[in-house]
């Protein structure tokens, strides 16, 4: 962003993500004139101070009363975040913020992509790690060989909802890896937990494999059978790194020069601790307030439309396994699959 004029920013939709997108807003050059929500009191008990008649029950009634917008951020249900995107992009917003996933299938999430090239739209999609100074000064370690070559990525988490959850570990696989998903083996839980945040959201758990163009295996595991801490474990040649989020734990263990040359069958050869400290705890609205304020300049985004489209496709692939019986399968998706609508409240 040029000079020092703030730019109008609003939101469309005030659940807890909206409400902490609000918050992240203060962080950056933008100030909130407009608020959209189902629920209008919920936005006047969380901010009783926001003006009344700039409070919306309908996005496209606030779409219409206020044609100076500069950015929009799209935090309402999973089924409607490439309507509203591609309806602020067409009614000419020029940033917009999306939350995960970008759609409910591929087809949806291909026109957000569409349009944002066709529009030269800044959208960002909110796979926050992206904007972690410590996941990047990790990748960079990675990327020096610290671990050796990255040749597995393992994410654990108690009943999360693969959509919603866990495709934030299909996105930390990509960018980590540096390579994109070849195919995928997937099962959707059965359970049928109820979803804390209402009947209406349906996000299933799971489990499954995901092959990498270079070799490399992502697991995931967010079945509903478990209620623990998440958890990312990263397998190098010679070490690994475990990153325990909400705990600020941040651990790389790697072997010492003198072993790296031993085969790799010697496992119990010598390591060493690589002192890594994080800079900060994990706060979901300092990082989305460095996205919000990345899209509010002019360089390079850090986690693109297409990017969010490509860990929807993994998402599902896990679906499209678990319907054929957990086979493998191959990705990019076909064009039947792309248009396979998989539930993500």
């Amino acid at each position: 962003m040029s000079g020092s004029a703030r730019l109008r920013a609003a939101i469309v939709g005030f659940g807890g993500m909206g409400q902490r997108h609000y918050r992240a807003y203060a962080q950056t050059p933008c100030d909130v004139v407009a608020i959209c929500d189902w629920q209008p009191d919920r936005v006047r008990a969380t901010v009783p101070d926001f003006a009344p008649d700039r409070i919306y029950t309908n996005y496209r009634a606030l779409l219409a009363a206020h044609r100076d917008l500069d950015i929009v951020s799209v935090v309402s249900n999973g089924p409607t975040h490439a309507e509203v995107a591609i309806a602020a992009m067409e009614h000419g917003v020029p940033r917009v913020m999306l939350e995960k996933p970008v759609a409910t299938n591929l087809a949806a999430a291909q026109a957000v992509v569409d349009t944002a090239a066709r529009r030269g739209t800044r959208l960002a999609v909110n796979h926050l790690r992206r904007w972690s100074p410590d996941y990047r000064r990790l990748k960079t370690l990675i990327d020096e060989g610290v671990i050796g070559r990255l040749r597995h990525i393992y994410f654990d988490c108690g009943s999360a909802g693969i959509g919603n959850f866990a495709s934030h570990a299909f996105d930390q696989m990509r960018y980590l890896f540096g390579a994109e998903a070849a195919d995928a083996v997937g099962w959707i839980d059965q359970t049928g937990t109820p979803n804390p945040r209402g009947a209406s959201f349906v996000d299933p758990g799971g489990y499954g494999v995901v092959t990498f163009a270079g070799g490399q295996r992502g697991f995931v595991d967010s079945s509903e059978d478990t209620g623990v801490q998440y958890i990312f474990n990263l397998v190098g040649e010679y070490g690994r790194i475990v990153v325990d989020e909400l705990n600020n734990v941040w651990s790389i263990r790697t072997r010492v020069p003198d072993t790296r040359a031993l085969p790799f069958v010697r496992y119990p050869a010598a390591t060493e601790v690589v002192p890594f400290e994080p800079s900060e705890p994990y706060d979901i609205v300092t990082l989305t307030g460095r996205a919000i304020e990345e899209l509010a300049g002019d360089g390079p985004i850090s986690c693109t439309a297409l990017d969010g489209l490509k860990a929807l496709e993994i998402v599902i692939a896990f679906h499209e396994s678990h319907a054929a019986g957990h086979l493998p399968i191959r990705l990019p998706l076909t064009a039947a699959a792309r248009s396979r609508d998989v539930a993500i409240g």
